[in-house]
């Protein structure tokens, strides 16, 4: 009987740690790709009321596109929740190019997922 509570415990304990726990690469890849598409919608609302000019804008710069995200490491945010995460990451940014830069931002888990903080 103590095996099963000890097996129980055990398993219960690594399904918190799934649910609390720091963002994965897959997590903040997902995050940073729908934060991208919100940005990209509003450009496309705010776009829209120049008509023609509006269009010729959003065709210029185009959209973000990420190549590659590497978790470098998460840390619990201090004086907010979620966690501050260092990042590499491989992108092509309109007007700018493609590069590969270390940034950090802060995600928090919400009912649909990681979200990145603003």
């Amino acid at each position: 009987m103590k095996m099963l509570h000890a097996a129980l415990a055990a398993v219960l304990v690594l399904l918190l740690a799934g649910c609390f726990g720091e963002p994965s690469e897959t997590d903040i890849r997902a995050a940073l790709e729908r934060n991208i598409a919100r940005h990209s919608e509003s450009l496309n609302q705010t776009t829209q009321m120049f008509g023609g000019a509006g269009q010729f804008l959003t065709d210029m710069i185009g959209k973000a596109e990420i190549h590659s995200v590497k978790k470098i490491g998460c840390v619990a945010a201090k004086d907010a929740p979620g966690y501050v995460c260092d990042v590499e990451l491989d992108m092509t940014v309109p007007l700018t190019g493609r590069k590969k830069d270390m940034t950090t931002a802060r995600f928090v888990k919400g009912p649909d997922g990681w979200v990145v903080a603003e």
